[in-house]
């Protein structure tokens, strides 16, 4: 379904009609049921007979395409929907435009940033087949049903109480910023564990994130594992 916007695209125009004629002719069939803000239309090869018109409004753009779908301009009917996204001129009257290069490099960014997060989870699976990551495995019953505060230091946190929405992914993003992080699991709903290198590490992550708000209710609660 198409999402209403304030930008209109109409096709099957006629070709055959000058640019700024056609541009004229669209602004005032346009204007008879809303605010126009602008009309756009490219003559490249595989634009042509089509444009698009952006109004000052959604409820307007609306209007517009109710009254003028299959309306006879220049011997053709014309072919009106939403268009896929919204002019810039819409972001610059909201004050929310981002220059295109500025845009390419915010995408190509978490793009990096998504990339890293597969490769941690990649390492992550492949380091299950190994002693140390079957052994944190065996012993997750046994942490859970501790959860001592006063336990002494390990390389190894538990979370015994996890909102059960939580994810491996959003342990990673939590606990990974932190220097010596290696891994984080999850061998069931509701429980994580995270390891580090060295207990040093651990225990600076615990204590930076120990009540961390993962919902208005729940409070992370973090314990050294054995």
């Amino acid at each position: 379904m198409d999402v209403p916007r304030r930008t209109i695209y109409v096709n099957n125009l006629n070709s055959s009609i000058k640019k700024e004629m056609m541009k004229k002719s669209l602004k005032n069939l346009f204007s008879n049921h809303a605010r126009v803000m602008g009309i756009d239309i490219f003559r490249t090869s595989h634009l042509r007979g089509q444009a698009w018109v952006t109004l000052e409004t959604v409820s307007g753009a609306t209007d517009c395409l109710s009254k003028l779908q299959g309306f006879m301009l220049f011997d053709k009917a014309m072919r009106v929907q939403y268009a896929k996204e919204d002019n810039d001129r819409v972001a610059k009257k909201e004050g929310t435009y981002v220059p295109k290069e500025l845009k390419e490099a915010r995408e190509k960014k978490e793009k990096q940033r998504q990339e890293r997060l597969a490769a941690k989870r990649a390492k992550a699976a492949e380091a299950e087949d190994d002693p140390a990551a079957k052994k944190l495995k065996t012993d997750s019953s046994s942490d859970a049903a501790a959860g001592d505060p006063d336990a002494p230091p390990s390389k190894r946190l538990f979370m015994p109480s996890l909102p059960l929405e939580c994810t491996v992914d959003m342990l990673e993003v939590l606990f990974s910023p932190y220097a010596g992080y290696v891994r984080a699991t999850m061998p069931r709903p509701g429980l994580g564990f995270c390891e580090f290198l060295d207990e040093t590490a651990s225990t600076k992550a615990k204590e930076a994130l120990q009540g961390f708000k993962l919902t208005p209710e729940i409070g992370l609660e973090v314990f050294f594992g054995k």
